[in-house]
C-alpha cells in the first residue's frame, strides 16, 4: 500500500469515527432528555411534579396493552430489570428523534464518492431513510412481533405451563425486532448508493439474487425467536420485494446516466490529449526557433 492511499485511508477512518463519535453524544443526550420528561408535558411549564410520572411509564403501558398476549404475567427477576427498560427504550426513542442527524452525517461521509449536482439530493436521502426505517418500525410492531409472540404463547398454552415471563425478555424482543426490522428496511437506500458510486453493478444485484435469498433466510431464522417459519417469512418476504423494485429503479436510472468509470476514463483521456497536444506544440515551437 502506497503511502498516499494509507494516508487517504486513515483520513477516511478519522472522519467516519468523528461523525459516529457525534451521533453517540446526541443520542445519550436526547436519551437523557427523553427519561426526565414526565408524562404529562404541560407540568414542564406549570412548574407541578407532585404527580410526576416518567413519560416511559406511560410508553411500556401502551406497549403492553398492544403486544402483551392476553392471560401473560410478566416478572421482574432482578432489581434493575425495570431501569434496563427504561434505558433500553429511551435509547430507541433517541434513536429515531436523531434520524434526520443521522442520515445527515452518513450521507456527508458518502458525499465525496459521488457527483457533486448528486449531493443536491441530501433532503431525498433522509427523506427516504427515515421513511424506510420507520416502515420498516411499524411493520414489525403491527405484524411481525405480534405475529410472533402469538406463536411462542400457543406453545406454552399447549405445553399446559404458566404463562409467566420476564419483563426484559418481552421487551428485548420487542426492542431488538422493531430496531433490527426498521435498520433492515433502509438496506435498498445502500444498494443505490454502491451502485452509483460504482462499487457494484445492477447486474451483479440480479445475479446474486438466489444466493441473497437463501443466506438472508437462514440469517433471519437464526433471529427470530420464532421456530415456525412464519416470522422469517414475514420478514424475508418484503424486503425482497423491496430489492425486485429497488434493481427496476437502478436499472432505469443507470440506463440513463453513463458508469462514473466510463466518465472519469473519458476525462483522464482528454487530459491526456491536450498534454500531448501541449507537449508537440512546445516542440514545434523550438524547431521553429532553432
Amino acid at each position: 500500500m502506497s503511502e498516499d492511499i494509507e494516508l487517504a485511508f486513515w483520513e477516511h477512518f478519522e472522519d467516519l469515527s468523528s461523525r459516529l463519535r457525534r451521533i453517540v453524544v446526541l443520542i445519550l443526550v436526547v436519551m437523557m432528555v427523553i427519561m426526565s420528561l414526565p408524562s404529562d408535558l404541560t407540568m414542564i411549564y406549570k412548574m407541578e411534579f407532585t404527580d410526576y410520572q416518567p413519560l416511559i411509564s406511560s410508553l411500556i403501558e401502551i406497549v403492553q396493552e398492544n403486544l402483551l398476549p392476553e392471560g401473560v404475567t410478566l416478572i421482574a427477576f432482578n432489581w434493575l430489570d425495570g431501569f434496563y427498560i427504561y434505558v433500553v427504550i429511551s435509547v430507541v426513542i433517541s434513536f429515531v428523534i436523531c434520524l434526520p442527524y443521522i442520515a445527515a452525517q452518513l450521507y456527508g461521509f458518502i458525499a465525496p464518492a459521488i457527483y457533486e449536482e448528486e449531493k443536491r439530493t441530501l433532503f431525498i436521502f433522509v427523506f427516504i431513510f427515515i421513511l424506510l426505517f420507520v416502515l420498516g418500525v411499524a411493520y414489525a410492531f403491527y405484524v411481525i412481533v405480534p405475529a410472533t409472540f402469538t406463536i411462542l404463547y400457543k406453545f406454552v398454552d399447549q405445553a399446559r405451563v404458566m404463562p409467566f415471563y420476564a419483563v426484559k425478555d418481552f421487551f428485548e424482543v420487542i426492542t431488538f425486532g422493531l430496531f433490527g426490522t426498521g435498520i433492515f428496511y433502509t438496506f435498498p437506500l445502500f444498494i443505490y448508493i454502491f451502485v452509483r458510486i460504482d462499487l457494484i453493478r445492477v447486474e451483479d444485484l440480479r445475479n446474486i439474487r438466489r444466493e441473497l435469498f437463501v443466506g438472508l433466510t437462514v440469517l433471519t431464522a437464526l433471529l427470530t425467536p420464532d421456530p415456525t417459519p412464519v416470522s422469517m417469512l414475514l420478514m424475508t418476504i418484503p424486503f425482497f420485494i423491496l430489492y425486485e423494485i429497488s434493481i427496476i429503479i437502478l436499472t432505469r436510472i443507470m440506463r440513463d446516466k453513463p458508469s462514473r468509470v466510463v466518465v472519469e476514463g473519458t476525462e483522464r483521456a482528454l487530459e491526456l490529449l491536450a498534454r500531448a497536444q501541449s507537449s508537440e506544440s512546445d516542440s514545434l515551437e523550438e524547431d521553429l526557433l532553432e
